[in-house]
């Protein structure tokens, strides 16, 4: 189920990075995505305490990301 949620925000990512014209890392590393998956991140907070995620990243992208994943989380 994880692994889902992990393929499923790493195509939300390259959607994003091809719309900007920038690299995929550039909106969020592998890592990034793995830790937003096992932190079950929900929260701006949660996803600003991610290793490299900055202010700038969270007001970009933050909305984005957090609607797919509050999605993917809730439960059943």
């Amino acid at each position: 189920a994880d692994f889902a949620v992990f393929a499923r925000l790493r195509e939300l990512r390259k959607s994003i990075a091809e719309a900007e014209g920038v690299p995929q890392y550039a909106v969020f590393t592998n890592e990034q995505l793995a830790s937003m998956v096992r932190g079950k991140v929900k929260t701006l907070e949660a996803l600003g305490r991610i290793d490299g995620v900055g202010p700038g990243r969270v007001d970009r992208y933050a909305a984005r990301f957090l609607a797919l994943l509050q999605q993917a989380l809730a439960p059943e």
